[in-house]
């Protein structure tokens, strides 16, 4: 059209208002304009991306409501049904992490009443457990050590005597982080050595940036005694600047260097877990398993695991070591001194020597908690050593557990003064210091979650046992019976290593270890041939940032990418796998009996497929 042309039908002649003009469709207004018809698409994409937005509260609602068929389920039965019901529906929100991992673990408590298969008191006795006590007396001492700062010292202490040669440095730092976690909790020592891990190698990369500009604009000589001030003054604030320093600054081989010693740390914190009962939740879970559905076994102790776990945590160790040291600073310097050479420097020499003597002379608190811990320790292992009697058959059998010895030392600790009269450190006058640990520090430290979320594990195998839902997956994984032992453990270990890089550690085996439990009983095999492996699987997770809260620690320093993480952790897995096999198989299968079928396994073996 030459020009616009407008036709208007007034209201009294129609309904309609028509309008033409040359303007292009588009641009013509539309009466439905702004509504959320017109929008179309976008508004279903609003919709979709709110949804996703909030996807965790999808799955809160969503799974419930999916699986609700198996509460009208009649087959197997009634009970069996319910069962799997709360275990797919705790599974779910573990592996998702809809819900905080300890609020999944308190279900039980209501949804078990309500749907009609245990009472709440049944299922609240497995929250205060005498394992889970242990865990608590483990935690407590974990808590003084904290307060008065022994594992820094220790940790400071070693490194120092190491020196800071790459290999050695790793070596030191995973040897300090696989021996603290042991005892204290594998986040709490990720978290304590990783910015002095981070400071050293920042402090070693400045130092020799430092010698190869004097090098290249030679300044004038110094005396011994100022230089030494002025590297201390700039090495004064190394910890505190170093989550401001990228560490893509730094040179590649140095960046190596960080990205090893990262991984040690996270490494050595979730392989020192393994190596005590105390040290991991799943260690804690197997120990309930065992008492759930072998009540008449008592191989599980705090003595007889560490006499069985620690030479597979040192090996364990040993191949973390040699893995970084291959992968991040080339293999020829597994072996000569020559190629580490260049990273020799005082920086971060003057790091340990600073931030040690910060800590001043050992303390009295300090000399007492290490009494009181090798008198734990020596307690804890000759109470029911197995090779020899111990002091705890001077009492009625299974009186004294090694529940009770942790908590005898730990209520010392409230009464014990923290110094003497007369002793170094201590205030003028006759009166005593104030006890080594005192309530209200333990009640700000102590983590609870992590005792909750262990007795929803023990309420859930309490609820596989007494449903009949083990017996019955028992029953039907027998046809694995045709597979040898060697091989069904290897899988089992593989299936729970690649499960535990998603979901917790302690939620995996409380999936997992009552229906190997049943398992093993039906298919004769020793109980502890299948369980003990996958339980130190369970703590396997190398791979992946969210796998465990070392790995996310470590990650968040900034040092790594994803698949710097990926390429060491796969490795790690399969060679402390390996490990693992190789340990049950030998020194575990003499020292447990594992080649026999023990007469306690059998009371295990009387329910029927149905």
């Amino acid at each position: 059209m030459d020009k616009d042309i407008k036709v208007d039908f007034s209201p009294e002649s129609s309904q309609h208002d028509f309008i033409t003009s040359t303007e292009p469709l588009a641009k013509l207004s539309d009466p439905r304009e702004g509504s959320p018809i017109s929008s179309g698409g976008s508004y279903w994409r609003s919709i979709v991306k709110e949804l996703l937005k909030n996807w965790k509260l999808l799955v809160i609602v969503l799974t419930p409501i999916l699986l609700s068929p198996l509460l009208v389920a009649q087959q197997p039965n009634e009970q069996i049904a319910k069962c799997l019901y709360i275990l797919i529906l705790m599974a779910t929100y573990w592996c998702t992490e809809a819900l905080p991992l300890p609020a999944t673990a308190l279900i039980p408590m209501f949804l078990s009443p309500a749907i009609g298969l245990l009472g709440a008191k049944v299922i609240a006795i497995n929250y205060i457990t005498d394992l889970n006590f242990l865990f608590v007396a483990g935690l407590i001492f974990a808590v003084a050590i904290e307060k008065w700062n022994l594992h820094i010292r220790i940790a400071l202490r070693v490194l120092m005597l190491v020196g800071t040669r790459p290999k050695m440095l790793l070596l030191g730092f995973i040897s300090v982080t696989g021996f603290l976690s042991m005892w204290l909790s594998n986040t709490a020592t990720t978290a304590m050595m990783i910015p002095i891990a981070h400071a050293v190698v920042i402090e070693m990369w400045k130092q020799k940036k430092h010698e190869n500009d004097q090098s290249t604009f030679p300044m004038q000589p110094q005396n011994e005694e100022s230089g030494v001030a002025e590297t201390e003054a700039r090495f004064k604030r190394s910890i505190d600047d170093s989550e401001e320093f990228k560490p893509s600054e730094m040179s590649p081989k140095f960046q190596n260097l960080g990205k090893a010693v990262s991984l040690s740390i996270c490494y050595a914190a979730n392989i020192g877990g393994t190596g005590t009962l105390t040290g991991t939740g799943p260690n804690l879970l197997i120990g309930d398993t065992m008492s759930k559905y072998f009540p008449e076994s008592d191989d599980i102790t705090f003595g007889s695991w560490i006499l069985f776990s620690l030479p597979l945590m040192i090996i364990c160790l040993f191949i973390c070591w040699v893995i970084l040291v291959v992968m991040f600073l080339g293999p020829r310097t597994l072996f000569c001194r020559e190629n580490d050479a260049e990273f020799e420097n005082e920086g971060g020499k003057l790091v340990l020597k600073r931030e040690y003597q910060k800590l001043g002379k050992t303390s009295c608190p300090e000399i007492i908690l290490i009494t009181f811990f090798v008198i734990l320790v020596l307690l804890w292992l000759f109470r029911d050593p197995k090779f020899m009697p111990g002091w705890s058959s001077a009492f009625e059998p299974k009186f004294v557990t090694d529940a009770a010895t942790g908590l005898f030392i730990c209520t010392l600790l409230f009464v014990f003064p923290s110094s003497f009269p007369g002793i170094s450190g201590h205030k003028s006058g006759l009166q005593l210091g104030p006890p080594i640990l005192d309530w209200p520090t333990v009640q700000k430290k102590l983590p609870w979650g992590v005792i909750i979320l262990l007795g929803g594990g023990f309420a859930l195998a309490d609820m596989c046992k007494k449903s009949g839902l083990s017996d019955w997956l028992g029953c039907k994984l027998g046809v694995l019976d045709s597979i040898p032992p060697s091989a069904l453990v290897f899988i089992c270990g593989v299936v729970m290593t690649f499960f535990t890089e998603f979901t917790s550690n302690t939620s995996s085996a409380s999936i997992f270890l009552p229906i190997l439990a049943q398992l093993a009983a039906t298919i004769g095999v020793h109980p502890l041939y299948i369980l003990v492996p996958v339980t130190i699987c369970a703590s396997f997770a190398f791979a992946f940032p969210v796998a465990t809260p070392p790995n996310a620690i470590v990650f968040a320093f900034g040092h790594l990418k994803v698949l710097d993480m990926v390429k060491s952790g796969m490795l790690m897995n399969f060679l402390c796998l390996g490990a693992c096999m190789l340990a049950i198989n030998t020194w575990g299968t003499a020292y447990f009996k594992l080649n026999t079928f023990p007469d306690w396994a059998n009371i295990t073996t009387t329910s029927q497929c149905t």
